[in-house]
């Protein structure tokens, strides 16, 4: 799995918008990350961190969404960061360069 923050940060240093987290339905996060069974031991006012902190990793999905003003470029765009991820070497260096990035400092 890859972290969201990752996903968020090379999808906008290449000018690519994209939502990532549980997009409004947890229980459907939590059924597609199968993590139902810690979902119910959930109590009131618990934050997303405070339960990312016990699954021990960051939780949710990453969207991407077309619509009637999309073209080609901008599929092929899609197409290609997804590309780049899946290339062992060049997702590590790219892993590399985000953790060097200072937390809450913008590209």
């Amino acid at each position: 799995m890859i972290p969201n923050s990752f996903i968020e940060h090379v999808a906008v240093s290449q000018n690519i918008s994209l939502r990532t987290g549980c997009m409004c339905n947890p229980g459907g996060a939590a059924a597609l990350l199968g993590i139902g069974d810690q979902m119910e031991k959930l109590y009131p006012g618990v934050t997303l961190k405070d339960f990312e902190r016990v699954v021990g990793r960051e939780l949710g999905v990453v969207r991407i969404s077309l619509g009637l003003a999309s073209n080609f470029q901008d599929v092929w765009k899609i197409v290609t960061f997804a590309s780049t991820l899946a290339d062992s070497r060049t997702r590590q260096a790219l892993w590399d360069a985000w953790k060097n990035v200072p937390i809450g400092q913008a590209i």
